[in-house]
């Protein structure tokens, strides 16, 4: 279902002092281990060309050679420009807020920041929102159309609610990039389909792995004052009534026990996991990330 009522505007931010003082100290520490993390790492594949007198022997590719009936040899570039694709959810679970902001206003935010600060970096960035279906999507790009593109997307209600099929934009991302790109995958990780831990490996088989697990303070735990809480399906129309003194302490134990499970699967994938709550800094933990990964990478 679209929100009725978004509080969204972006564009503004690109000039308000106090974001963009932020969004300048991100930059700097983006350009600093985006370097160390993803642009290091040597040469890339760029094709072939005909052999000639004086060129390395060693970069005879003798397969293609046999099927062009002609020595070929490879051609390498170096990898210099990130292309990131945001992915982020927009389903009903994102819709929750105990705060000021929605998590999905938090998340789109989030994003919109970040976006720019790694546009100044010269880097490209794409994006593509979901629910249970793809609404809005874009191929990486640079300049000032691409964050324009993103805060349209990002601002429009139509795009919020409803529910969440993640098998579909992977599917999705799979056929809109061919290159190599860094995806960022945004969402709260509530109502994740079965299966959905198979489809974090194959992204991450293909390109490089972030995740931003977005929460609200009572998705972790229960509020204090009240004896009971209403709770409802996201994606149906079931409620039920909780003693909060009786569930508590089961269900922030069964909170910490999912939170870690999805650190888990981030882990094996080899991909990153930030978790932010939206009754927090939304800068702050991305700048914590991005400088200890650069430490490692650098150690």
């Amino acid at each position: 279902m679209p929100v009725r009522k978004l509080d969204l505007d972006l564009i503004p931010q690109l000039k308000s002092k106090g974001v963009r003082a932020k969004r300048k100290v991100l930059a700097r520490t983006l350009e600093g281990s985006w370097v160390a993390m993803l642009k290091g790492r040597g040469m890339e594949f760029a094709g072939f060309r005909k052999y000639t007198y004086g060129d390395d022997a060693s970069r005879i590719d003798w397969g293609a050679s046999l099927r062009a009936k002609e020595t070929l040899i490879r051609e390498f570039e170096e990898y210099k420009n990130v292309n990131v694709l945001f992915v982020l959810d927009l389903s009903n679970t994102m819709l929750f807020s105990s705060q000021r902001k929605m998590k999905a206003e938090y998340a789109a935010e989030l994003i919109f920041n970040l976006a720019v600060a790694i546009l100044d970096n010269g880097d490209s960035v794409g994006y593509a929102l979901f629910n249970s279906q793809v609404v809005a999507k874009s191929m990486p790009n640079i300049g000032k159309e691409a964050i324009y593109q993103l805060a349209n997307a990002l601002s429009n209600p139509k795009n919020y609610g409803g529910g969440k099929d993640f098998k579909k934009v992977v599917s999705n991302i799979n056929v809109m990039l061919k290159q190599r790109a860094l995806i960022i995958l945004v969402s709260d990780f509530i109502g994740m389909q079965p299966g959905w831990e198979g489809y974090i490996k194959m992204i991450s088989e293909k390109f490089d792995l972030i995740g931003i697990m977005v929460r609200d303070p009572h998705d972790r735990e229960f509020p204090q004052q009240g004896s009971q809480f209403l709770l409802e399906d996201p994606f149906g129309q079931e409620r039920i009534l909780v003693d909060v003194k009786e569930y508590k302490q089961l269900f922030e134990r069964a909170v910490k026990e999912e939170e870690a499970y999805i650190k888990g699967v981030f882990d094996a994938a080899k991909g990153g996991l930030i978790m932010v709550s939206t009754g927090e800094d939304m800068i702050r933990p991305v700048l914590d990330y991005f400088k200890r990964r650069s430490n490692i990478v650098r150690s």
